[in-house]
């Protein structure tokens, strides 16, 4: 092995839940022992953070493998193998072994993250072009990945695809054509249609080219590892073309029927340059609600939203005028993240020279040509509007929501539940500010919508929809969506930002 294992022994310190198919999970009962973010190992019983990294010591949980010998799964650290690419999978890696009486138990390096089912169909492909790649690799070094559990493969916003665990990788005891079939079998719960509609594009269900080459895999018309990457590659072409776009965009921001003032503050920045003799339009588009009340919430929206400008426009405008840096996701995700960083410091700087107690929420989408990368912190609201249906892209970091999360109420009930107005992530509040980041391609005739908590409180997502129906003018649908706030009432400030995309024409 590449490593020596630490084996301790299982006792009190850790919980194993029931085994199943080799799968299960650990819970660390006294976590100061190792730190589960940075991995030092001084804590002490009485201590509630790590001393090294700040991390708090609560019990966590740990996926893990049950093997008999060191000849499957983890144990092998086949991540080490100089054979394998591995640039797309990551493998998972050992982080602790524990001796029990049923065998070996292999806990793994905790991963962040789960993956929504379905996927939309160029997502799907990104996973398909991962799992199939290093399905190939691994054959070729004579190893095979097996039958992995759905719930342990995470496709992460870079296009690359981590495991939280895999304890069927094992030396090659099976035909190629069984390790294809293991992989679309793992593709296959990603890509059909579930019962109940979640966060993915409704519009690619019944067109999405990877079911295609599931269905070519089980038939047996694609019989190598080599002609599933050739058919996935070729399927991405069409998503990773450049689509050459041009924005229509409306906002209104107002105080609504019961507030005497607005604390909400909107961001539209739109430009053009041609390249190689096509529009290449950019935005920057950004609904912030203020908190702390009057003299204070509008302060602190209005220093995020300078902020972010400065910082995201002003600071990288080299980059962002190149139609290339839009697919370096890694890079654009790394500029936004610096960017509302800087904006939370510039919150956090004012309210201590005012002396107040202020934050905001900050929802913004950063389009780039045909790519949109969406930012979020609060419960302020980014949607797409596609193919006659709206979906909710980004996810609220509130106490409803939470509860929605966790089984506690139904989603229906955040509109009417006494605590809806708690706010658990916000800017302003922690020296780093905890930001979701998505990534969208557009096409023609989407339109993203930005609102405050002011509108999509008191107008439902399913009356949003029938306003888009309705009408196709942006400015028609932004007046239509604040009027309905109003007539349910007006109870907070209403902000709303409309990005239309409209094929340039070229």
């Amino acid at each position: 092995m590449a490593n020596k294992l630490t084996k301790t022994s299982a006792s009190a310190r850790f919980s194993l839940s029931e085994v199943q198919e080799a799968l299960l999970w650990v819970t660390d009962n006294e976590p100061w022992h190792r730190c589960w973010s940075c991995d030092a190992r001084k804590g002490q019983p009485s201590h509630e953070f790590c001393g090294e990294c700040g991390a708090r010591f609560t019990p966590r949980r740990y996926r893990a493998e049950l093997h008999q010998t060191a000849q499957s799964g983890m144990l092998l650290e086949l991540y080490k193998n100089s054979k394998i690419a591995g640039n797309l999978l990551q493998l998972p890696e050992t982080y602790e072994t524990l001796e029990t009486p049923q065998g070996i138990v292999v806990m793994a390096k905790p991963i962040d993250g789960s993956t929504f089912a379905p996927l939309s169909a160029h997502d799907g492909l990104l996973l398909a072009r991962a799992v199939f790649r290093a399905a190939r690799d691994l054959y070729r070094a004579g190893y095979q990945l097996g039958h992995l559990n759905p719930a342990d493969v995470v496709f992460q916003i870079d296009g690359t695809v981590a495991l939280r665990a895999a304890p069927q990788l094992t030396a090659v005891n099976t035909t190629e054509a069984a390790v294809m079939q293991h992989v679309v079998d793992v593709l296959g719960s990603f890509v059909e249609v579930p019962r109940i509609t979640r966060r993915f594009d409704i519009a690619d269900a019944d067109v999405n080219p990877l079911l295609n080459i599931i269905a070519d895999v089980r038939a047996g018309i694609i019989t190598t590892l080599d002609d599933c990457c050739i058919q996935v590659e070729t399927a991405l072409v069409p998503y990773e073309s450049r689509r050459w776009m041009r924005m229509v965009v409306a906002a209104i921001s107002e105080n609504g029927r019961k507030r005497t003032s607005n604390e909400d503050s909107v961001l539209m920045y739109s430009t053009t340059w041609l390249r190689d003799g096509n529009n290449y339009a950019v935005g920057l588009f950004g609904v912030a609600d203020g908190m702390g009340g009057h003299a204070a919430g509008e302060v602190a929206s209005a220093t995020a939203i300078q902020a972010l400008f400065e910082h995201l426009i002003a600071g990288n405008v080299a980059s962002l005028s190149n139609p290339h840096f839009a697919s370096d996701v890694a890079g654009v995700v790394q500029c936004i993240d610096d960017a509302m960083q800087f904006a939370n410091t510039r919150v956090i700087q004012e309210a201590q020279r005012l002396g107040n107690n202020m934050g905001t929420t900050l929802t913004m989408t950063l389009v780039l040509g045909d790519v949109a990368y969406i930012a979020n912190i609060g419960d302020s609201r980014t949607y797409i509007w596609r193919d006659d249906q709206l979906r909710r892209i980004t996810s609220d970091h509130s106490l409803v929501m939470k509860l929605v999360e966790l089984e506690h109420i139904a989603e229906d009930e955040i509109y009417t539940h006494p605590h809806r107005n708690g706010v658990l992530k916000s800017l302003g509040v922690a020296s780093v500010a905890e930001v979701d980041i998505y990534v969208e391609r557009l096409r023609p005739n989407d339109v993203l919508m930005l609102c405050s908590d002011g509108l999509w409180e008191l107008v439902r997502d399913h009356d949003i929809a029938t306003m888009f129906r309705h009408s196709t003018n942006p400015d028609a649908v932004v007046k239509s969506l604040v009027n309905a706030a109003n007539k349910a009432g007006g109870d907070d400030n209403i902000s709303v930002v409309l990005v239309r995309c409209e094929s340039d024409g070229r």
